[in-house]
This record gives structure tokens, sequence and C-alpha cells, in this order.
């Protein structure tokens, strides 16, 4: 969900990325854990609360690029100058360093 919350955050809608992907691979996964005999029902998870739940996760999704804008545009500037994976997450850690205790 953080990748249609973030283009929705910097570009005021949607133009790339897919909504509804989330549910239609939710959607996905009950049909291949039924055709498993894997009880789908299993922990109180209805599938009418599929779409609840995906909207949950996309507001949840919103909160966090919200609160962690700042890291979101120093990384997509440190990517854009072609840094290496590992100069992303010592930025990540950096950035993120005594918000979430020990990272």
């Amino acid at each position: 969900m953080a990748p249609v919350a973030t283009e929705q955050a910097v570009y005021g809608g949607v133009a790339s990325s897919r909504p509804g992907l989330a549910l239609e691979l939710l959607q996905a996964a009950r049909r291949r854990e039924a055709a498993l005999g894997v009880d789908v029902q299993q922990g109180g998870w209805a599938r009418e609360e599929d779409e609840v739940r995906v909207r949950w996760a996309y507001t949840e999704a919103r909160k966090l690029v919200s609160t962690y804008s700042g890291a979101r545009e120093a990384l997509a500037e440190q990517m854009a100058a072609g840094s290496s994976v590992g100069g992303s997450a010592v930025l990540v850690e950096q950035m993120l360093k005594g918000r979430w205790g020990s990272i």
C-alpha cells in the first residue's frame, strides 16, 4: 500500500500504482489456500472483511508516508544520484535512528 500512498502524497493522485492490487493479491491467496485445502476462515478473518482490511492498511500506509516523508524524500534523492543499496540502508538507519529504538 505504500507505493499508492506515496504516489497520492507526492502527486495528489494515482497515475501508475495500482490501488486494487492488494485486494487482488489477498483474493488470489485465499483461492490458492482453498485449493490446497487450507481453512481460509481460520483466525476469524472472513472474506467479507477483506476490503475493509485493505482500506485500513492503506490508511496506515498514508500515516507512515506522512510521518517519514523526510526520510522518503532523502532516500529518493540519494537513489536518483546512484547510491548503492548499502548507502541507502545507511541513510534510512541514520534518518530513523532514535525513532524506533535500536535499529
